[in-house]
């Protein structure tokens, strides 16, 4: 069975890649284009959802102020980061330490596959 599956990222086009990606691969996904977005998806489905994958750099906020918002509401929801930027060793260890994943775009389809494929849900 597939996990439910939040995707947030500004850019249209890594949204649709990731969205097809995941639904070839059985999970259902949501998708926002904003952290604004993301915060009202996160305020109606944090229950049901099974992981978050965001970009780091998202209008109006950051994917890391979506991510705190997100982890205040469920700690235990597994995460991948996305971002164009390398991230810094203290961040990276924060990722690791919460549940987390990072990856750098441009990042292989199947990376992505690899890092859902590791999440552990519930029951």
């Amino acid at each position: 069975m597939g996990l439910k599956i939040l995707i947030v990222d500004d850019e249209n086009q890594i949204l649709r890649l990731l969205r097809r990606i995941l639904n070839r691969a059985g999970h259902e996904v949501l998708t926002a284009s904003n952290g604004d977005q993301a915060r009202e998806y996160l305020a109606a489905e944090i229950d049901s959802l099974d992981m978050i994958v965001l970009d780091m750099v998202i209008p109006p906020r950051g994917g890391l102020e979506v991510l705190d918002d997100a982890l205040g509401r469920r700690p235990d929801l597994p995460f991948l980061l996305i971002s164009g930027e390398e991230i810094d060793q203290s961040l990276r260890q924060r990722i690791e330490t919460i549940n987390g994943s990072f990856l750098r775009k441009p990042f292989h389809p199947d990376a992505v596959l690899r890092v859902i494929a590791g999440v552990k849900t519930p029951g």
